[in-house]
């Protein structure tokens, strides 16, 4: 079962990007489940999927990558008993580790009789917020940023030709080997091509001494500060 998961912060314009990413997989004959991370109350983005007549589970009360990531090993391990879906799309809240997100996903390999493999790590980035971002949450999004293997300049039709630049700049310099593309669900840019990649490319599985080297990176870039 193929885990692709789609991270962004709050406001990053993930779940339009998704439904449009998900027709495309559909449209290609694949059966698609939806899992929402919503650490609200409401889970708008969940009765959304729903209303298009797709598999979704909602997970609310935390990060699936930390405080319930039994609960959504659970809740994968259901969705290929009861559904066996091609690829289960996964919408972390916007504050979801993805290296965090992989290793909880492959905690379902010990409920029942499933093997686990990744899609590309897909972030992503408000151009059109990218001054606030920076600002506000930089740390958050640069660790979504440097966890991921295709980052989105998203909301390329509302971005300015600077704002667009500084973002790409800004996925640069903290990932280097990102793959960078530009995305707008307004318009469709990008959408085939992570349909694509979703459907035939992979990413590595949960590794520790990765994650410890990752973390290694981050403390030693901090204490430089």
């Amino acid at each position: 079962m193929k885990i692709a998961q789609i991270a962004g912060f709050l406001g990053s314009g993930k779940t339009t990007a998704l439904m449009k990413i998900v027709d495309g997989l559909v449209k290609r004959g694949h059966k698609i489940a939806i899992v929402v991370n919503d650490v609200g109350d409401i889970s708008v983005d969940a009765r959304f999927i729903e209303a298009h007549g797709l598999k979704a589970k909602e997970i609310s009360g935390g990060c699936i990558c930390c405080q319930i990531a039994g609960s959504f090993a659970e809740t994968l391990a259901k969705l290929h008993d009861s559904f066996d879906p091609d690829i289960v799309i996964v919408e972390p809240s916007g504050v979801a580790i993805p290296w965090g997100l992989k290793r909880a996903a492959e905690y379902s390999e010990a409920k029942t009789v499933v093997h686990i493999e990744h899609a590309p790590v897909i972030t992503l980035v408000d151009a059109s917020r990218i001054d606030l971002l920076i600002r506000a949450v930089k740390r958050l999004v640069e660790t979504q940023i440097r966890e991921a293997d295709i980052c989105f300049v998203n909301k390329v039709d509302l971005a300015t030709p600077e704002q667009i630049k500084k973002t790409e700049d800004f996925i640069r310099e903290m990932n280097p080997t990102a793959d960078i593309q530009h995305m707008s669900a307004n318009t469709g840019e990008g959408v085939e091509y992570a349909v694509d990649k979703i459907e035939k490319e992979f990413s590595a599985r949960y590794d520790e001494s990765m994650e410890e080297f990752r973390l290694q990176q981050e403390y030693n870039k901090q204490a430089g500060e």
